[in-house]
């Protein structure tokens, strides 16, 4: 059993350009996640050429801090050839971690580029300590949990479990149940799961019965988790990570000060997590 709990946890921060790439760095992520070249769940994003690719790994790593690719859309059978020779190229850029869903991918990543180290994405929904084990089993070096499960869920499963666990602490929820969501292919015919999603839930909606008033009935508030950290830095969380690869470099660099703060000051002091609330407004 890996002894994660007294090791201080990872922060990671999104990043969806150079720019907020280096913001997150210099705020002091401990680890930035990116998309992959058209293989990532934010395909209305634009993609990072593997020139970009390589000078951020290399960039991130003489500062000491990991970078991830993204590898999280599920990929069509016209598609197999490209992901392969995307995958080579990846392999060959050595980053430090791919976060798939795709079991396809899986295969590809075992069969032809085993040194490559995987990451389970939440798109997988890993929801119990059973599924977890499953994805250790099958040699995913951490799992990414799903966003619907509680503190006390984490805490169990973490007890249970030898592979290092990841959590969505700060940013955007989905309605939905993590990866299982077709709201935006069913009203818009842009999937989800192909990083296409349109939103379709932040919309503002209306009963047609008589006296209903209109809302936002499927927008979810954004998961602020600050008051958590000491919790699930005790059940043993490896990975603190922060949703939002579209966001801003002011947005990404102050959400990674303010949850920078509390981590290092390791004991849940209230006037710590008060003063990183302020950078949050």
């Amino acid at each position: 059993m890996i002894n994660r709990k007294d090791k201080k946890p990872e922060l990671l921060a999104p990043a969806g350009s150079i720019h907020v790439f280096e913001s997150a760095i210099e705020a002091g992520a401990d680890a930035v996640y990116i998309g992959a070249p058209a293989l990532n769940a934010r395909a209305l994003s634009k993609d990072f050429s593997f020139a970009e690719i390589a000078a951020m790994i290399e960039y991130a790593h003489k500062r000491d801090v990991k970078l991830y690719l993204a590898t999280n859309s599920l990929m069509k059978e016209n598609e197999i050839q490209q992901t392969l020779e995307t995958l080579a190229t990846l392999d060959a850029l050595k980053p430090d971690a791919l976060i798939i869903q795709d079991l396809g991918v899986y295969h590809l990543c075992k069969k032809y580029f085993p040194q490559l180290r995987l990451h389970a994405s939440t798109l997988l929904g890993a929801h119990n300590s059973l599924a977890v084990r499953q994805f250790k089993h099958m040699g995913f070096e951490r799992v990414v949990l799903a966003r619907e499960l509680t503190v006390n869920e984490i805490n169990s499963i973490a007890r249970t479990s030898n592979v290092e666990l990841e959590v969505f602490i700060h940013g955007a929820l989905c309605f939905s149940y993590s990866g299982l969501c077709l709201f935006s292919s069913y009203l818009g015919g842009k999937s989800g799961l192909r990083g296409r999603f349109v939103q379709p839930c932040r919309r503002r909606y209306q009963w047609k019965q008589k006296g209903e008033k209109p809302g936002y009935f499927f927008s979810m508030n954004d998961l602020g988790g600050i008051d958590l950290i000491n919790r699930l830095q005790k059940a043993g969380v490896s990975s603190f990570k922060i949703e939002g690869r579209l966001r801003s470099a002011h947005y990404v660099s102050s959400v990674v000060k303010a949850y920078r703060m509390v981590i290092d000051a390791d004991s849940g002091d209230k006037k710590v997590i008060e003063n990183a609330k302020e950078l949050l407004h």
